[in-house]
């Protein structure tokens, strides 16, 4: 595994960071599907690629199995996590739920600021040819949406929860123009919902865009 190229996507290691920025190479690898789900990760490899000590290493993985990327047994070491169909549906409802709470306790407290990241973000993304670069302004444009309703606690849940749906998502989702324009077409409606304070309708809106996303989700994983 060419851990070194994935290496060059994320930032460069920082003098003190050592074991985030194993981590960084680590989840990138994952979430953009390089290294997918069964993938053994071999603690003595990755140290020579990335030249590091097997502690950083080490104490990524641990960070990893936390957020269900990666998955650590006795005697077997880490692999990245495989998920369900079933699960990945588990997922993406629970953050439909959260979202959407979040939404509502956001819009009230939005400002003509915050309205115009939103319209900057919809004008990058109606120029994204890319399914990367349309991946991360659309997570941009839920953290702009979300950022009002002042939960860390839920932000990091939802996080964990893109990171381990989007791997899945991306060659159905993110690869397809149709689908990324559709998915624009239903960001606009939940902006202007917003602008509105409609917070009914921006709230149902921002459901069904996300549960909408399960018919996404390859039938054939087991």
């Amino acid at each position: 595994m060419d851990y070194q190229a994935i290496a060059a996507t994320v930032a460069p290691r920082s003098g003190s960071g050592t074991q985030d920025w194993v981590y960084r190479v680590l989840r990138e690898g994952i979430v953009s599907g390089v290294l997918k789900g069964g993938t053994q990760l071999k603690q003595d490899e990755i140290s020579d690629a990335l030249n590091v000590s097997h502690i950083p290493v080490r104490e990524a993985l641990r960070q990893l199995e936390a957020q269900r990327l990666v998955t650590i047994l006795p005697n077997r070491g880490a692999s990245v996590t495989e998920l369900s169909r079933e699960m990945l549906i588990d997922m993406m409802q629970v953050r439909a739920a959260i979202s959407t709470a979040m939404l509502k306790l956001a819009i009230p407290r939005m400002t003509e600021e915050d309205f115009a990241a939103l319209d900057a973000n919809l004008a990058e993304q109606r120029e994204s040819t890319d399914a990367a670069s349309y991946e991360k302004l659309n997570n941009r444009f839920h953290e702009i949406t979300n950022a009002r309703a002042t939960n860390p606690v839920a932000e990091l849940m939802t996080e964990n929860i893109h990171a381990n749906t989007d791997r899945y998502l991306r060659s159905s989702f993110y690869d397809n123009a149709d689908s990324r324009a559709a998915s624009i077409q239903e960001h606009e409606a939940i902006v202007a919902a917003c602008k509105e304070r409609d917070v009914e309708k921006a709230a149902a809106l921002l459901n069904d865009h996300i549960l909408g996303a399960i018919t996404r989700i390859p039938e054939d994983l087991k």
